[in-house]
C-alpha cells in the first residue's frame, strides 16, 4: 500500500494499472490499426448486416463462422444500439479489454502473496519478452497489445485468469460459463486454459476427487455447442489449415543470443525453480511451465505449429514467479541483486517494446520514425482504392494480401486473405491465377466473374485486365495499382446511407443484364460445388 497523509491507502497496483490504461487511451486516439483488426471489422460488418444468419466475413459464401463469437455478437449489438462505426466500437472494446485483463491478472495474483506482487506481475508481463517481441494475437507484451488490445484473444486471456482463480477456490458455478466463453471466443486460449487447469490439478491430486469440476466441464461443453452462430464440432478438422502461419513464432529462437523473442522471460526461471515448495502456487506454476513448454516443443518438432500458441502460458509462470519472489516482504543481499537483474531485464524489454511507446505518441509520426522505433507502418498504397470499396461488394484481386483491407471495409474477397479451411481455397486461387493470366480469354474471365458474383477488380498495372462492363474507379501509386468496378451497381453499393449500411447489399446482375436498384436483405449466391464445408451453405436458387 502507498500511504499518503490525509488520503486513503492506495494499493501499489493502482498507479501501475492507471499508467497502462492511460497508455492504451493514447494508442486508441491514434486510430491507426493493421493486421487482424481488419478481420474483426469485417466480422462486425457481417453481424450488422444480418445478425441472425450472417455469412462468413472473408468470402461471404457460407453461413456462420467461428469468428461470430459472443464477443463479436455483443460488440455488434452495442454498435447497433449506439450507431457507432465498427472501428469506434472495437477501439472502445480495446480499452475495456485492457481494463479486464489488468483486473483479472491482479485478482489472480492475490493468491501469490505480497503487496507488490500484482504490480510487478503487470510490469513483467508487459516487458519481459524479448528484444524483438512478436506482435501476435494472444501475446500480451506491450508492443503486441498496442495492436491487439481489441482482439478477442485478450478477452479470452482475461477470462482464462478468472477461470483459473475460480478453479483454485473451488467455485464451480461460475467456472462453467467462463470455460464456455473462452472456448467460443478464442479456441487457442481454451487450450491454454486447459493446460492451466491440468497443472493445478496435478499439483494437488486431492483436487481431482471433487466431482463438481467434471460437471462444470461438461456444462461448459454443452453451452458452447448450443451457440447458434458457429459449429464448434467443425473446428478440430480445420486446424490443419491454421498451422503454417504459426511457424514464424518458433523461428530464429537463438537470435540476439537467445534474447530475440522470448529470452528475457528466463530471468524468472530461478524464482520459478526455487519457489516450488516455498511460495504460494509455486508447484502449480512450475507444472504449468513444464506442460506449456512441452506442448510448444512437441508442436514445433512434429510440425503442428498451432500448438505453439501455448507460448504465452509458458512465459506467464516465469513472470508470476518472479513477481511473487520480489513482491514478498523482506529483503536480503541476494534478493537485492536479483531485483537489479530484473530491473536491467525490464529496461531491455522496454527497449524491445519501444514500438508500443511510439504507438502512443499523439502527434504525427513518419514511417522512418516508426521503423526506428521498431514499429510497423500501417499505411499502404492500396488505401485510395479501398476507400472506393463499399460493404457487401465482392472484389477479385491479383494478390491475396489486399483482401484483408477489403474485409476491413465489410466487403468480400474471392480468395480468403486469412487461412480459412471452410472453403475450397485452392480452387479459388486457381481461378484468380487464371483470370489474370495473359492467355485467358474474355469468355473464361466472364465465367469467373459469374461464378463469384464479382463487383470489382483490384490489380496491379502489369496484370491490368480490360473487360467490358467494368471501368477504372480509382488509381494509386502513380497508376501501379487500379480498382475497376462494374458500370452498374445498386444504389446501396454506390453510396450506402443510413440504415442501408446495416443491411447486406448485393448486385444480382448477370453479365449484360439491366441493373437492379433494390438491395436484397441478405446475399443470395450459389455456393461453388464442394465449398459447403462444415458450415451450412446459403440456400440459393442455382
Amino acid at each position: 500500500m502507498v500511504r499518503v497523509r490525509g488520503l486513503p491507502q492506495v494499493p501499489l497496483w493502482a498507479p501501475v494499472c492507471g499508467l497502462v490504461l492511460g497508455w492504451a487511451v493514447l494508442v486508441v486516439l491514434r486510430h491507426s490499426w493493421a493486421g487482424d483488426m481488419r478481420l474483426h471489422l469485417g466480422t462486425l460488418h457481417g453481424l450488422l448486416r444480418d445478425p441472425w444468419k450472417p455469412v462468413d466475413p472473408l468470402v461471404g459464401e457460407v453461413e456462420g463462422s467461428p469468428y461470430y463469437s459472443p464477443y463479436a455478437v455483443v460488440l455488434a449489438a452495442f454498435a447497433w444500439l449506439t450507431g457507432l462505426r465498427p472501428q469506434a466500437v472495437l477501439e472502445l472494446a480495446g480499452l475495456a479489454n485492457i481494463a479486464l485483463w489488468l483486473w483479472a491478472l491482479i485478482r489472480f495474483c492475490r493468491g501469490l502473496g505480497g503487496p507488490a506482487t500484482g504490480a510487478l506481475a503487470v510490469v513483467f508481463s508487459l516487458l519481459l519478452w524479448g528484444l524483438r517481441p512478436h506482435e501476435w494475437s494472444g501475446f500480451f507484451g506491450l508492443y503486441s497489445l498496442s495492436w491487439t488490445m481489441a482482439y478477442p484473444s485478450l478477452t479470452a486471456t482475461a477470462l482464462m485468469l478468472l477461470a483459473w482463480r475460480e478453479y483454485l477456490e473451488a467455485r464451480w458455478a461460475p467456472l462453467a460459463p467462463l470455460l464456455a466463453l473462452i472456448l467460443l471466443i478464442h479456441p487457442f486460449t481454451a487450450l491454454n486454459t486447459v493446460l492451466g487447469l491440468l497443472a493445478f490439478a496435478l499439483a494437488r491430486p486431492s483436487r481431482l476427487r471433487d466431482r463438481w469440476q467434471y460437471a462444470a466441464g461438461a456444462a461448459a461443453i454443452v453451452l458452447a455447442l448450443a451457440w447458434p452462430w458457429s459449429d464448434l464440432a467443425a473446428l478440430p478438422g480445420a486446424t490443419g489449415g491454421l498451422s503454417s502461419i504459426h511457424r514464424g513464432l518458433v523461428l530464429d529462437l537463438g537470435g540476439d543470443f537467445g534474447l530475440g523473442h522470448y529470452g528475457l522471460a528466463l530471468v524468472g526461471l530461478p524464482a520459478l525453480v526455487t519457489g516450488v515448495d516455498r511460495r504460494p502456487l509455486g508447484r502449480e506454476l512450475m507444472l504449468l511451465f513444464v506442460l506449456a513448454a512441452s506442448v510448444v516443443g512437441l508442436g514445433a518438432v512434429f510440425g503442428s505449429y498451432g500448438f505453439v500458441r501455448a507460448l504465452p502460458v509458458a512465459l506467464l509462470p516465469l513472470h508470476l514467479a518472479l513477481a511473487s519472489y520480489l513482491g514478498t516482504a523482506g529483503w536480503s543481499a541476494r534478493k537485492a541483486c536479483y531485483a537489479g537483474v530484473a530491473a536491467v531485464a525490464c529496461a531491455a524489454g522496454l527497449y524491445g517494446n519501444s514500438g508500443g511507446l511510439i504507438r502512443a505518441w499523439w502527434g504525427p509520426v513518419s514511417p522512418q520514425t516508426l521503423q526506428a522505433w521498431k514499429a510497423r507502418d500501417p499505411g499502404t498504397v492500396y488505401a485510395p482504392l479501398v476507400r472506393k470499396v463499399r460493404p457487401g461488394m465482392v472484389v477479385l484481386g491479383d494478390r491475396t494480401w489486399p483482401g484483408r483491407l477489403i474485409n476491413g471495409k465489410g466487403a468480400y474477397s474471392v480468395v480468403p486473405a486469412w487461412p480459412y479451411p471452410f472453403v475450397d481455397e485452392a480452387a479459388r486461387r486457381r481461378d484468380m491465377r487464371l483470370f489474370f493470366a495473359r492467355g485467358t480469354t474474355d469468355a473464361e474471365r466472364k465465367a469467373i466473374i459469374e461464378r463469384y458474383r464479382v463487383d470489382c477488380l483490384m490489380m496491379t498495372g502489369r496484370n491490368r485486365v480490360h473487360l467490358d462492363g467494368f471501368r477504372v474507379r480509382a488509381r494509386a501509386a502513380k497508376g501501379r495499382v487500379l480498382l475497376s468496378c462494374r458500370l452498374f451497381l445498386p444504389r446501396c453499393l454506390r453510396n450506402p446511407r443510413g440504415r442501408e449500411r446495416l443491411r447486406s447489399c448485393w448486385s444480382p446482375l448477370r453479365w449484360g443484364s439491366a441493373p437492379t436498384p433494390a438491395c436484397s436483405a441478405r446475399p443470395t449466391r450459389c455456393p461453388k460445388a464442394g465449398e459447403a464445408g462444415r458450415w451450412k451453405p446459403i440456400p440459393a436458387p442455382c
